[in-house]
């Protein structure tokens, strides 16, 4: 076994369904490099907290052939509050944040635990929506796709959405929807550098690109939502990196954008702050051959 990862991740679970379709695509990383997994569950103080503590034991029992898996039950008022604070403690790689299954008014009316998470920490932030197929994760991970928003410098994002894709031997598509002209758009425009129109916008990205074999790229002209899911379904895409800011939606209550959630494939959402992971674990981590790190059950208040 390593004792040092490629990937170190952080996995809040409420064992739902959304939460065991999430453990197949930590499959699929495991299938292909070597991870270490940290698996969460936060209840109320006072709960059932020895229920809780068994039905974490046994969630995703295949996590305990990895190369290091370690649960750990908070009891906490604030969920989001108590895995930021377990993400601030450690470096993790990946926070897999499969969406709710939560329905009807109540999900249109408060915060969701996903908009709560975005900007509380400097970790990629991994999520996927109701509608990525079970099958998308029965086969190694084959194209990356990286959404480039030319309204902040991407730079080191492509960096980072490239040298995931250079590690698991996928080929990168750069993705960029040029807005359709309105009024305020270009009234916006005057204010920054955002370009207008495709040529343009595919020159810049030309000059920010990766230099490595392996790279396409797509400009569309359109709104997001649908143009997004088709460029998705030409490159083919597996899992897609966004920056925060294109997945952060409303002004009252913080929530993920639908239109990401309607993704066929993953979606990895990139802060400001990710500036400060340089680069993955599997980047400046060294691997030795020594005896793996048994599995922990860890209880914390």
């Amino acid at each position: 076994m390593y004792s040092v990862p490629d990937l170190r991740i952080l996995f809040p679970t409420s064992f739902s369904d959304a939460c065991f379709q999430t453990g197949r695509a930590i499959a699929q990383l495991a299938d292909r490099c070597h991870i270490s997994l940290t698996i969460v569950h936060v209840t109320r103080p006072g709960g059932s907290t020895a229920a809780a503590y068994r039905e974490l034991e046994s969630f995703l029992g295949e996590a305990d052939h990895y190369d290091h898996c370690r649960r750990i039950l908070i009891e906490s008022d604030c969920a989001p509050a108590a895995i930021a604070d377990i993400a601030s403690q450690s470096r993790f790689d990946l926070v897999m944040t499969p969406a709710s299954d939560r329905l009807g008014l109540h999900s249109l009316l408060a915060p969701s635990f996903r908009g709560r998470l975005l900007g509380r920490f400097k970790t990629p932030m991994w999520t996927s929506g109701a509608t990525v197929p079970a099958g998308r994760f029965r086969h190694r991970i084959r194209h990356v796709a990286c959404l480039v928003d030319l309204d902040y410098d991407p730079s080191s994002h492509l960096t980072l959405a490239s040298a995931f894709a250079a590690r698991f031997d996928a080929r990168l598509h750069l993705l960029h929807v040029v807005p359709s002209i309105s009024e305020g758009l270009l009234l916006s425009a005057l204010e920054g550098d955002r370009p207008l129109h495709p040529e343009v916008a595919r020159a810049q990205i030309l000059r920010l690109a990766p230099s490595r074999p392996g790279v396409d790229l797509d400009v569309a002209i359109g709104e997001r939502a649908g143009d997004l899911r088709r460029m998705l379904a030409r490159c083919e895409a597996d899992l897609m990196f966004v920056h925060q800011r294109q997945a952060a939606r409303g002004v009252v209550f913080s929530r993920f954008a639908r239109d990401l959630d309607r993704l066929p494939c993953p979606v990895v959402c990139l802060s400001d702050r990710d500036a400060e992971l340089d680069r993955w674990t599997f980047e400046w981590q060294q691997r030795t051959d020594t005896v793996g790190v048994e599995n922990e059950l860890v209880l914390a208040s």
